[in-house]
């Protein structure tokens, strides 16, 4: 055989080796890798809506509050359920979910009625500072036809450099 057939030969086999490659990577990784991605979304969706089944009417007095501290996007039932998946030994047989469930939906209670404490102490400290103490009005004492003046940058900065002395240290 002569040099040039083999070459072309080698060659030939390298393109069918990359393609096969190419061909194994799109199996492997593209449709493979997407169909168990959307076979474990589907997994982790139904085990989802088991969560809500099982925790939903205990949560669902926490999420107006919780909502109302974090943003109407906030999603306590999820965030619920990813910690939960998260936890060590979550899955395995003798995991306690009821009981740490209830365990972080007390410690959720006991954190919202705090908060909502702490909110009437404050709005209860506010009412009764009003009461005390009538609203003032400010009245504008300049003159109408009297207009504010901008003062430049440098003559504030100038003047704070007196008042602090000229090191300005204070």
């Amino acid at each position: 055989m002569n040099q040039e057939f083999l070459d072309k030969l080698r060659g030939t086999l390298e393109d069918f080796d990359k393609r096969l490659r190419m061909l194994e990577h799109t199996c492997n990784d593209v449709i493979i890798g997407s169909l168990e991605s959307a076979a474990n979304e589907y997994a982790d969706n139904e085990a989802y809506d088991k969560f809500k089944g099982a925790y939903g009417a205990d949560i669902e007095p926490l999420v107006g509050g919780y909502k109302a501290l974090f943003g109407e996007d906030y999603d306590l039932e999820r965030n619920l359920y990813d910690d939960l998946k998260g936890t060590e030994g979550y899955g395995s047989e003798g995991f306690d979910e009821a009981g740490v469930m209830k365990a972080r939906i007390d410690d959720l209670k006991a954190r919202l009625d705090a908060v909502r404490a702490q909110e009437a102490e404050i709005k209860e400290e506010i009412k009764e500072a009003e009461d005390k103490e009538p609203a003032k009005v400010e009245e504008n004492t300049k003159p109408e036809d009297e207009e504010e003046k901008e003062i430049p940058e440098e003559q504030l900065a100038d003047e704070l450099k007196k008042a602090m002395g000229e090191g300005g240290n204070v």
